[in-house]
C-alpha cells in the first residue's frame, strides 16, 4: 500500500484482505467507523512497543532552580510532544561540559534517602509515562539553570477520522493493513490464515530491525576488575 493514503483506505484495505467485504465493494458507514477505532486502537499499541516507534526527537530543556519535578507534553512544563519514553541517556550540560544522567525507576528513587539535596549536576532521572503529561524527576535537585537533553521516543498520532492523511516510512502501511485486518477478523467471524498472520509477524519484525539502534555498552568501574587475571597469574 503506497504512503501516503487514508485512514478509511487502510481500513478497506484491510477488509478486503479477510475477505470481510468483496472486491469493489464498499464498507458501510459503521463499518469504516469501526474500522476507524480499531486503527486507532493499534496504533496506541504499535506505540508501548519500543522498536515499532520511528518518531524520535533530541530536545533540550532548562531546569529551574530548586525544582525537581517537571511535567513533559503538550503546555507542560517542557513543552512539546508527551514522549512514550526516554531512549539512550540523558545528560546535563554545565559550564560547557556534557554530564551523563542515570535514568532509574521508581523503586531506586524511593531508596534516595536526601531528595531534596541540591547541586548543579543532575545525576538520576525518573520518568512516569503518564497521561496527559509525562512526569519527570530529577536527582539531585538543580540548584540553578541548566540544560537537560533528552532522546525520546513518540507515540504513533492518533487519526481523526476516516479522512486523515497517514504518512508513514517503508514497511508501516504493510504492517499496519495486515495488523488492522488481524484485529477485525474477530468482529466479522472470520478466522485469519497462517499466510496472513505470517506477513503480519514478519513485517512488523522488519520495521523493527529498520528502527533499532546500536547500543553502547557501558559498565560501573567498580565492578570491573582491573587487577591480574587468572592466567596471569596461574592461580
Amino acid at each position: 500500500m503506497p504512503s501516503p493514503t487514508t485512514a478509511g483506505a487502510l481500513v478497506r484495505s484491510s477488509l478486503r484482505l479477510i475477505g470481510a467485504i468483496a472486491t469493489g465493494e464498499t464498507p458501510s458507514a459503521d463499518e469504516l467507523n469501526d474500522g476507524w477505532s480499531a486503527l486507532n486502537d493499534l496504533l496506541e499499541n504499535l506505540s508501548t512497543q519500543n522498536l515499532a516507534v520511528y518518531g524520535s526527537a533530541v530536545e533540550t530543556f532548562a531546569t529551574v532552580a530548586a525544582q525537581a519535578v517537571y511535567t513533559i507534553g503538550p503546555a507542560g512544563n517542557w513543552n512539546t510532544v508527551r514522549p512514550v519514553r526516554i531512549s539512550g541517556r540523558p545528560y546535563c550540560t554545565f559550564n560547557g561540559v556534557d554530564f551523563p544522567i542515570d535514568q532509574i525507576g521508581q523503586d531506586e528513587y524511593d531508596l534516595i534517602g536526601l531528595k531534596t539535596q541540591q547541586q548543579p549536576i543532575i545525576e538520576k532521572l525518573l520518568y512516569v509515562n503518564s497521561n496527559p503529561l509525562g512526569i519527570i524527576t530529577l536527582w539531585p535537585v538543580p540548584s540553578g539553570i541548566v540544560n537537560i537533553t533528552l532522546n525520546t521516543d513518540r507515540v504513533l498520532s492518533a487519526v481523526t477520522d476516516t479522512a486523515t492523511v497517514m504518512t508513514y516510512p517503508p514497511g508501516y502501511l504493510l504492517a499496519m493493513r495486515y495488523l488492522l485486518g488481524i484485529l477485525l477478523a474477530p468482529d466479522y467471524g472470520i478466522t485469519i490464515s497462517p499466510e496472513i498472520a505470517g506477513i503480519a509477524a514478519s513485517s512488523l519484525a522488519a520495521i523493527k530491525r529498520a528502527n533499532k539502534v546500536k547500543r553502547v555498552a557501558s559498565f560501573d568501574g567498580a565492578l570491573v576488575d582491573s587487577g591480574p587475571t587468572i592466567w596471569q597469574t596461574g592461580v
